[in-house]
């Protein structure tokens, strides 16, 4: 049996968090399984954080590259993101459940999608602006912007590339490379993928884990995990799963120093496993009212070896030119060797989003 230090230093060790990728940005995503997109832009939006702490040398154009070159391509996973293009036979398995009628979001009006489909056809790729010169919010999407939805979460349609943070949609075969598997996965295959990538990436954990926000694939996962328990592929270590060839695995302490996570980073985004494995109680306050929030607006965990030790709630003053500290809050007074590899982390970040400095909060919040 693991230990509880050996199961964090897996998990740690598995995220890529101190030990950065050796890769290319496709073969990271594959890793990951996905890379959830967000458009909350307090500091830079989700996507680019993740990539930012685990690929070296990582710059925000490269991930607009890797989709033009039809390496990844959105789509939906556990959430909106970005997935490595050898994986869509994966994704047609949503893809179908939803053009034979699961509901995602609102109900499909079929002549509508058929309009949408035909203009896409005959113009090439279009955008929900092409179709409407009314703007709404978030919310108050049009009727052919809720159509391309509809066809995109169907695989009638792609997303092509993105204009600002808008998706320009185009028909499949016009993006698709010829060597992509286009079939859809097998219920089996699909749910050993989402067992092998979850624990692949996370080292270790529960089948409510790996079904994290999908409840349509539970039976499909809960299915998997009984073979692979037959076959040894995957092995229990007591409530947990881990993959057969981790069972023995020992990785080394990680190095301590500090990483600013993004509140979506695979690392952190299950709270109760951040709980459990961790004794972390962390949430993502900006969709709180004010007064209810207990430490800022959109903190960042701060992982300090394999220890999170405290929250900062950072904002990027474009306008100052520097990353700004809302608020900063540690568990325990921060030693000298915490402090300085926080402020190293923190200018390091600031660089990275072309802040010329930062402002340096000392005092334990």
């Amino acid at each position: 049996m693991l230990s509880n230090q050996s199961i964090r230093a897996l998990v740690i060790a598995r995220q890529h968090i101190h030990s950065p990728w050796a890769g290319d940005l496709p073969s990271l995503i594959s890793h990951l399984g996905a890379l959830q997109l967000d458009a909350i832009q307090r500091i830079t939006r989700a996507h680019h954080h993740q990539l930012y702490n685990r690929l070296p040398r990582y710059r925000e154009p490269q991930l607009a590259r890797a989709e033009q070159r039809r390496e990844i391509f959105e789509y939906w996973s556990h959430a909106a993101a970005y997935l490595p293009m050898e994986h869509y036979r994966y994704a047609r398995v949503r893809m179908d459940r939803i053009r034979e009628g699961q509901r995602h979001w609102f109900e499909k009006n079929a002549r509508l999608c058929r309009y949408v489909l035909d203009r896409v056809r005959a113009e090439g790729a279009l955008k929900a602006s092409d179709f409407v010169t009314a703007k709404g919010g978030w919310w108050a999407w049009s009727d052919e912007k809720k159509a391309l939805e509809q066809l995109f979460h169907e695989g009638e349609l792609m997303v092509s590339r993105r204009d600002g943070f808008q998706k320009v949609f185009d028909l499949p075969e016009r993006l698709l490379p010829s060597h992509i598997r286009t079939d859809t996965a097998s219920d089996l295959d699909y749910g050993r993928h989402l067992v092998r990538t979850f624990l692949r990436c996370q080292g270790i954990g529960r089948v409510e884990e790996i079904a994290y926000l999908r409840r349509h694939d539970r039976p499909l996962i809960a299915g998997a995990v009984e073979k692979m328990l037959q076959s040894g592929e995957v092995v229990p270590q007591g409530k947990e799963l881990l993959l057969a060839e981790d069972a023995a695995c020992a990785p080394g302490r990680a190095p301590r120093r500090v990483r600013l996570l993004s509140p979506f980073d695979p690392l952190v985004l299950q709270r109760k496993r951040l709980q459990r494995l961790f004794d972390f109680d962390y949430q993502l306050e900006c969709y709180l009212p004010a007064h209810k929030r207990r430490y800022g607006y959109f903190c960042l965990p701060i992982l300090y070896g394999e220890r999170f030790v405290g929250v900062a709630d950072l904002k990027a003053d474009r306008e100052g030119g520097v990353l700004r500290i809302e608020a900063l809050h540690w568990r325990d007074a921060p030693g000298a060797a915490l402090t300085a590899s926080f402020n190293r982390a923190l200018g390091q970040f600031a660089r990275f989003h072309g802040l010329a400095s930062e402002v340096v909060a000392l005092e334990p919040g």
